[in-house]
């Protein structure tokens, strides 16, 4: 069967062989009157209405068809679906009655604003009422209409709620306790007037938000950087605004995981590096051997370490030069090689040399190296193990007479995967319209259904 060039082909082709997943592919393409013999295909029998209304690959144009349905185990698998569309919610809102529905509509991320605003305004339903105030996809007024409604009743769903205005948080501060204030100065809205008056604050919880806040002053961060309290050091350890005196000294806190905080950060002076590389920590030896403005000794010495989770943070360093990541090539361990398999700066030979491994993992990051030659992905493409084989299939610099043979692979995830790589032709794509897996057809259909919505020329 020769390659569809035009959407109303690819729906003629889906009519007559009558695959419910490809008819639900090709729905958004379809015509008014093809839509709706496509609908008889999709949904005809209820298992099938079922099936699609909670699969989460469904398009949003069949989920807002069955929007309609008078089903209600239907209209529950809708609500729930994570990607039903807004106005198929709006629809679903507009004729519910059942308050366990409602509130998931009044969970759901896709709901619409003007819809969470009428249950926050008119449902009775406290857990409705709940949903709707974590809802991050509430508006500001939703918000203030339940805080109106029912003072404090909701406070600690709306401090941690990213839709929650700034003059609403504050109002929330001042009757809030402990946890509602700590989840209110971890806000992005917080306003400043919350953050100084969280600064004097006794409460640790409370604190240990304020040590992470980047507009708190470096005087207040040095008080903090002194407290008792583990987290709260720890919290000042990874704010990007504490000065690096203070990271120095935090660099030798008596807690390890303070000065594990401290070398994952972005920038290290050289004294603090030199400070952590001493530790006798290796997890703080590994959050060091990944800092990529550690000095070429620094590396080396590293590269050296007894530990093996150490000399794999520098295997991925990019700044390892190629005489260290070949060293690193042949460590004994298997996890530090593969580390240098998937290593940026991988030279060809270095990717050939690794490529006679033995070991899975290693095998792996060859097969997925986008300077691997291609002759060492082609041999790969007959390795036993899916993950290696998987590896070329997502090697966006794999060419077409590498991926051929994979159209043929065992593995459906395998050849739902190649339909989406630029290397493969139309016809390749085309070659598993009739596979025997239902999501491979699927994303056949889906795949050319989106090049026609788009305008594309298929040749």
């Amino acid at each position: 069967m020769a390659v569809p060039v035009q959407a109303g082909d690819l729906v003629r082709i889906v009519l007559q062989h009558r695959d419910p997943f490809a008819a639900a592919a090709v729905y958004n393409v379809a015509t008014a009157g093809q839509r709706q013999a496509l609908e008889e295909v999709i949904v005809g029998e209820r298992r099938n209405a079922l099936m699609f209304a909670r699969w989460e690959h469904t398009p949003g144009g069949v989920l807002q068809a069955m929007a309609g349905s008078g089903d209600q185990a239907v209209k529950m698998r809708l609500d729930k679906n994570p990607g039903t569309p807004g106005q198929a919610l709006s629809h679903l809102y507009s004729s519910e009655k059942q308050a366990t529905l409602i509130g998931l509509i009044a969970q759901h991320a896709h709901t619409p604003a003007n819809v969470l605003e009428a249950i926050a305004a008119f449902e009775s339903d406290l857990k409705i009422l709940k949903a709707v105030s974590s809802n991050p996809a509430a508006s500001v007024r939703a918000i203030r209409l339940l805080v109106t409604r029912m003072p404090g009743q909701f406070d600690s769903a709306v401090a941690t709620n990213p839709a929650t205005p700034a003059d609403v948080l504050e109002q929330i501060y001042a009757r809030g306790n402990a946890f509602i204030r700590a989840a209110i100065v971890a806000h992005a809205s917080c306003p400043l007037s919350v953050l100084d008056r969280a600064c004097g604050e006794h409460e640790i919880n409370v604190l240990r938000q304020v040590a992470r806040d980047q507009r708190v002053d470096a005087e207040v961060l040095a008080t903090l950087a002194g407290h008792a309290d583990v987290a709260i050091r720890r919290g000042v350890a990874a704010n990007p605004a504490a000065p690096d005196a203070l990271i120095g000294m935090l660099a030798k806190d008596d807690a390890v995981s303070v000065r594990r905080t401290v070398a994952a950060r972005n920038f290290l002076t050289p004294a603090t590096v030199m400070c952590l590389s001493q530790d006798a920590d290796h997890w703080v030896r590994q959050w060091l051997g990944r800092y990529p403005l550690l000095p070429k000794i620094m590396l080396r010495q590293l590269a050296q370490d007894s530990e093996m989770i150490v000399r794999r943070a520098v295997a991925r360093n990019p700044a390892s030069s190629a005489q260290l990541l070949k060293k690193l090539a042949a460590d004994s361990e298997a996890w530090v090689r593969s580390a240098v398999a998937y290593q940026v700066n991988a030279t060809p030979s270095l990717l050939r040399w690794l490529a006679e491994d033995t070991e899975v993992d290693v095998l792996c990051g060859v097969a997925s190296h986008p300077r691997t030659p291609q002759h060492i992905l082609q041999r790969l493409t007959q390795s036993p193990d899916a993950d290696v084989r998987r590896g070329v299939i997502l090697n966006r610099s794999a060419k077409r007479r590498v991926l051929w043979p994979l159209l043929q692979d065992p593995y459906y995830l395998h050849r739902m995967l190649l339909i989406g790589n630029p290397a493969l032709s139309e016809k390749d794509r085309w070659g598993l319209r009739d596979d025997p897996d239902k999501a491979v057809r699927f994303a056949v259909f889906k795949w050319f259904s989106d090049r026609f919505a788009q305008g594309e020329k298929i040749h």
